[in-house]
C-alpha cells in the first residue's frame, strides 16, 4: 500500500514538473526571421542556421536552401541578442566506411569555417515583428 502512494506521488510530481517546464518554454515572446546567407559571394546551397540567445530567450533554427532561410513567428526566436551559427555540409570527394562496417559512403565536411559556426563571431539583435538579415560570409 505504501509503495502505491509513493508511485502515485512520483507520477504527480512528474506531471507537475512537465506542466511547469512546458509552460515556461511557451512563455517566450517569439519573432519572425528571414534572410539570405552567402559564402564568398555565392548563396549557400544547403545548410542550417541557428540563433542561440545570449541571455534568456527562445533559440531557433532553419534550413538554408539556395541561400535563403525563413523562421515563422510561431517557432521563431525571442527578441534580443543572439549568436548565429551557420553550417553547410559539402562532399570532400572521398569515400569512407559507413557505420555498418561494410558499405562505402561519401565523406562530408562543414564547408563553412568554424568562426561562423562553433566559434561564431556572428551576432545579431532581433526585434519584435519581422526581422530581415543578410549574412555575407567572407574568408580572409
Amino acid at each position: 500500500m505504501k509503495i502505491q502512494f509513493k508511485v502515485i506521488g512520483m507520477l504527480c510530481s512528474c506531471a507537475i514538473f512537465t506542466l511547469v517546464a512546458c509552460g515556461k518554454q511557451n512563455a517566450f515572446e517569439r519573432t519572425q526571421v528571414q534572410g539570405m546567407v552567402t559564402f564568398n559571394g555565392t548563396p549557400v546551397d544547403h545548410g542550417v542556421i541557428t540563433f542561440i540567445p545570449a541571455g534568456k530567450g527562445a533559440s531557433a533554427g532553419a534550413k538554408i536552401e539556395s541561400g535563403k532561410f525563413s523562421i515563422p513567428q510561431e517557432s521563431g526566436p525571442s527578441p534580443g541578442e543572439y549568436r548565429v551559427e551557420i553550417d553547410s555540409s559539402v562532399p570532400t570527394g572521398k569515400q569512407i566506411l559507413d557505420t555498418d562496417g561494410e558499405t562505402m559512403v561519401d565523406e562530408y565536411t562543414n564547408g563553412i569555417p568554424p568562426r561562423f559556426n562553433r566559434e561564431t563571431e556572428l551576432k545579431v539583435t532581433l526585434k519584435r515583428g519581422n526581422n530581415q538579415h543578410l549574412f555575407d560570409l567572407e574568408t580572409e
